[in-house]
């Protein structure tokens, strides 16, 4: 059953009142951003699903510019706002779902879905860009470990969510500091600055599918007890 949406308030949403808990970038920061975007959805009638499609169209978009845009300050600054843009969409989508009280399984699915294919494409397009610059072997490792890892760890946090478990912040500043560095916002931000230095590039992505393996193993611990 929706929610009577005359009560709802700009305040609201940039209070974040219908944003998850989350590591501490996209919790101080894009939350709120995509409070506001969704907001703004709320108030001109897009509906969350809506809000999810032009994510994952906007994602494939920035995906492909990353693949052939040239290796330069402007472009990579270009490359971080789109990338920016597309994870504010992402927080948006549920916030709106929750505050108009439009939460179904399906819409959730197509969410789960949109995020699976921009995880696939971009090791993709990371790979479209390096052509010729490394061996195959390694390319073809990069791919593997960066889908694979974040794969993983986005199936492993929506089944413990869709079980009732959700994120709770840490009191540790040391988890506290791992947990930003695995935010998504962060790894498309590092991702599209290392896209300057091809070396740099293809050691971070390696370092961050290592790094998502590793998170997606923490995160099912609790499947095992």
């Amino acid at each position: 059953m929706g929610r009577n949406n005359t009560q709802l308030s700009f305040y609201q949403f940039w209070n974040r009142s219908f944003a998850v808990s989350c590591f501490p970038p996209t919790w101080y920061i894009f939350q709120r951003l995509g409070g506001v975007l969704a907001f703004i959805a709320y108030k001109i009638g897009l509906s969350p699903n809506m809000i999810t499609l032009i994510g994952g169209l906007t994602g494939t978009y920035a995906i492909w510019q990353f693949s052939v845009l040239p290796l330069g300050l402007l472009e990579t600054v270009h490359l971080s706002l789109m990338f920016s843009f597309v994870y504010i969409l992402d927080c948006a989508d549920g916030q709106l779902a929750r505050a108009t009280g439009k939460t179904t399984p399906i819409g959730k699915w197509f969410d789960i879905a949109v995020d699976l294919l921009l995880i696939v494409l971009f090791p993709l397009g990371i790979a479209s860009l390096l052509l010729g610059s490394f061996s195959e072997t390694v390319t073809n490792l990069m791919v593997s470990c960066l889908i694979f890892g974040r794969a993983l760890v986005l199936i492993t946090s929506s089944l413990k969510r869709s079980g009732g478990e959700d994120h709770h912040p840490s009191s540790s500043y040391l988890k506290k500091i791992i947990q930003s560095i695995l935010d998504t916002p962060v790894f498309y931000l590092w991702i599209c600055w290392a896209r300057l230095n091809p070396e740099w590039l293809i050691m971070s992505a390696l370092f961050f599918g290592v790094l998502y393996i590793i998170e997606s193993i923490y995160l099912s611990r609790t499947f095992f007890k």
